[in-house]
């Protein structure tokens, strides 16, 4: 549109150009490709977000990109440095003084331009106004249920990449077409992994992200980078170790004061020996079920104040494999086994979300569980290094093991369910096997369990 910028002004209109980087890269970015236009940058993503523009990895890797790039080539364009967004794709929007539009192109994946003739023609003083577009359902949603079938009852085809890919042809794109902005989100375990994709999926969509991390270091460079990668200012670390009951406390009694939209239990570990935290607890316990429920306590009064309050816990498909463990779950009698005691507090969990759901039905706040799948995290590599060599052709990469987790949080049709466990945006059976279902007294039992050891030190603090 650049060779064309006299045919647009003698229309009558002027070519506006918005790029998401820095007023520096912009600049260069001008005298490069010799512009004679303005030329503004939107590091928020403002912009692309009020036109609906598209952003994500899938849709900029998409295999026509080859093809694409070599068109950008012949044509005598060549990629720099690029800075901003590197996600964010971009579209054309040709706008009447009064805002009405006459022409409007969404780029689907990398080099997706509009016609540029196409684009002249919609500054005619006769072109027609767009109107609102109502398209009918692709064939892609049914292809993606049947193939589901197929593949979901061998476990291997459906949580792994492959399994990603087909559930993946029945989501629907709008679900997270949403603007969170003025949304609170907090994130536990979020300076790598699952917990980091999460992060900056919340953050791109606009909300205020906290990354709840027990170091420092680590949080701090995963919030710049959540920072650099979003454009969004609204970033912030807290220095939390979720195992320690007298951080959650401090912590999350703090945060309470303030707004919490969003609840993110993310936060895990699996340790190969058993160790012990000062609250007397086994670690893994400690870690998935003991601090979030002290948490998901504390801020109760803030998911309540908020108009659209969600809990999220991730938990895991190991979880299938055990059933609810009330009679040793600190392992002080059993020879430690980490794998297990993974999978046992993974189950606990789903069973917590589901009774914190009971609690909060007269509410407004939503709570689920999920699990991502077999995914490709630093946590996998660290922990389970030979189920890594065996699977790591086959892993989701941990944005993939994150969409359900970001879908939870944010889209609008999720509010419809609470108390359920997702996989791939689908809710699914807490059980595959009738040995590992528990009975109605040993969910009670886990819920006092979880009471009396958040209570630990605290008389007389009220329970939820």
């Amino acid at each position: 549109m650049r060779d064309r910028i006299g045919d647009i002004r003698g229309r009558g209109a002027e070519l506006v150009v918005i790029g998401n980087g820095a007023p520096h890269f912009a600049a260069a970015f001008r005298e490069e490709m010799a512009l004679d236009c303005p030329l503004l940058v939107d590091p928020e993503l403002q912009a692309y977000r009020a036109a609906g523009l598209r952003r994500g990895r899938v849709e900029l890797l998409s295999p026509r990109l080859p093809w694409n790039a070599l068109r950008a080539l012949r044509q005598g364009f060549r990629q720099r440095g690029v800075q901003g967004d590197p996600w964010q794709l971009g579209g054309v929007l040709v706008v009447r003084p009064d805002g009405a539009l006459t022409y409007r192109q969404i780029s689907r994946e990398a080099g997706d331009h509009a016609p540029v003739d196409t684009v002249v023609a919609a500054l005619a003083p006769d072109a027609a106004v767009l109107a609102e577009e109502t398209a009918a359902e692709a064939p892609w949603p049914w292809l993606g249920r049947a193939l589901a079938m197929l593949v979901d009852p061998t476990i291997v085809l459906s949580f792994d990449r492959t399994g990603f890919a087909i559930h993946a042809l029945a989501f629907r794109p709008e679900d997270l077409d949403v603007d969170l902005s003025g949304r609170r989100c907090l994130v536990t375990g979020a300076n790598s992994g699952i917990g980091f994709e999460t992060a900056l999926a919340l953050a791109d969509l606009g909300a205020e992200v906290g990354l709840l991390c027990r170091s420092r270091e680590r949080g701090e460079a995963a919030a710049a980078r959540v920072r650099e990668e979003t454009g969004n200012r609204r970033v912030r670390l807290e220095v939390l170790d979720v195992s320690s009951l007298a951080a959650v406390r401090e912590v999350g009694t703090r945060l309470a004061a303030g707004a919490v939209d969003v609840l993110v239990h993310n936060a895990g570990t699996l340790p190969e020996r058993r160790v012990e935290t000062a609250d007397g607890l086994e670690l893994t316990l400690a870690t998935h079920v003991v601090g979030p429920h002290l948490l998901t306590r504390l801020l109760r009064p803030a998911l309540e104040r908020s108009p659209d309050g969600r809990v999220v816990w991730v938990s895991s498909g190991g979880m299938y494999t055990r059933r609810l463990e009330l009679a040793d779950p600190c392992w002080t009698a059993r020879p430690y086994d980490g794998v297990v005691a993974y999978a046992e507090t993974k189950r606990a969990q789903v069973v917590l979300a589901e009774l914190w759901a009971e609690r909060l039905r007269a509410t407004r706040v939503v709570v689920n569980a999920m699990h991502p799948g077999w995914a490709d995290t630093p946590a996998v590599r660290t922990s389970l290094p030979r189920f890594h060599r065996l699977t790591r052709a086959i892993l989701r990469t941990p944005a993939e093991g994150a969409d359900t987790v970001v879908w939870l949080a944010a889209a609008p049709g999720a509010r419809a369910w609470s108390g359920c466990f997702f996989f791939d945006r689908i809710p699914r059976r807490t059980h595959l096997v009738p040995f590992t279902r528990e009975r109605e007294d040993a969910r009670r039992g886990l819920w006092a369990l979880c009471e009396a050891w958040a209570e630990r030190g605290v008389p007389g603090e009220a329970r939820p």
